[in-house]
């Protein structure tokens, strides 16, 4: 595969051909879970891609156990790769998995996820994009995969747990209302560099 260095504020990330390379911004989930982190804390990651954001998460917090899963090969092993680099590679497993449909019988108290959110209706503004289609479009005008997120992951959260998802920032109100209509309550979103809603939170706490 071939690759190139990324550097971030807290670490380095090599980026492959065939997977999605994280933008700057990619720090915005340490940024979003530091006030709400527990004493010990179950995450997962779907969609890991170069494992930017569990890899961010790790070396933000010491008291994590992440699993980190990608339906793409090429992700799964240069995320291994980068883990071992950082090392952080105790604190994060890799599996591969179609969102959830391989993880069995697991709750977990933080479900991490950037997943596709482009509309192809919108396609023309990101022809200068070189990551795979697949990392960028959903259908239903860039909702399809968060909404099924959202409704299948409730299931896979621990009692007074969080969903924390990235989204374009016309996509909040959206998703606070498809959130809310399955039982869960939005906490907060996060601003990017640029003043944009980039990352929301929900929780199922009571």
């Amino acid at each position: 595969m071939k690759s190139k260095i990324i550097e971030f504020e807290n670490f380095n990330i090599k980026t492959a051909d065939k997977v999605f390379s994280p933008r700057e911004d990619v720090e915005i989930f340490p940024k979003a879970i530091k006030d709400i982190i527990k004493n010990k804390n179950h995450i997962i990651e779907l969609g890991t891609g170069t494992g930017a954001i569990s890899i961010s998460i790790a070396k933000s917090f010491n008291n994590v156990e992440i699993l980190a899963t990608d339906i793409n090969p090429s992700a799964l092993e240069i995320a291994t790769l980068n883990a071992k680099l950082n090392d952080v590679s105790h604190l994060i497993k890799f599996k591969k998995s179609n969102w959830f449909k391989d993880i069995k019988n697991k709750k977990f108290d933080f479900i991490l996820s950037n997943p596709p959110y482009l509309s192809k209706y919108n396609s023309f503004h990101y022809k200068d994009l070189s990551d795979p289609n697949s990392s960028l479009y959903s259908q239903e005008n860039g909702l399809y995969d968060i909404y099924k997120i959202i409704k299948s992951g409730i299931k896979y959260l621990n009692d007074n747990s969080y969903m924390v998802i990235e989204h374009s920032h016309n996509q909040t109100l959206y998703l606070k209302d498809f959130a809310k209509a399955n039982g869960l309550q939005f906490i907060k979103s996060e601003k990017d560099n640029f003043g944009f809603n980039r990352v929301s939170v929900f929780s199922n706490r009571v």
